[in-house]
């Protein structure tokens, strides 16, 4: 069920979308992790690429995803893995519960009973 409109405060949002796009990525998985988590993070807000160039304002800032489209991005994920499941290909596996992992992370950060019903799934 959809309650009101979620907010957050613009900063922190902010701060964390610009930890994560500043981050030195020295392994594929660290990539991986942070392309995962900021995509989400800036889709949910809908977070444009030069508002980290600008000075950060502080206001309450709403989600402009549903949950339920949420939802849908992380059964997508979980298809992806449950295909590689399939196929039995171990290394894939575990890429892919890396990403239903940091997926769930990213969401924890803005909608934590959203996450918690994610892992639960998992």
């Amino acid at each position: 069920t959809e309650k009101g409109a979620k907010k957050m405060r613009n900063k922190k949002l902010m701060e964390k979308v610009i930890d994560l796009d500043t981050q030195v990525l020295r392994t594929r998985e660290q990539s991986l992790r942070v392309m995962i988590q900021i995509a989400i993070i800036r889709k949910a807000f809908g977070v444009k690429n030069d508002e980290t160039d600008k000075p950060v304002r502080d206001y309450e800032r709403e989600i402009i995803l549903s949950d339920d489209e949420i939802r849908k991005q992380f059964n997508e994920e979980l298809n992806w893995l449950n295909l590689a499941k399939e196929r039995r290909d171990l290394g894939d596996v575990r890429e892919f519960e890396n990403r239903v992992h940091y997926f769930i992370e990213a969401v924890r950060f803005f909608n934590t009973s959203l996450a918690d019903e994610f892992e639960n799934l998992c």
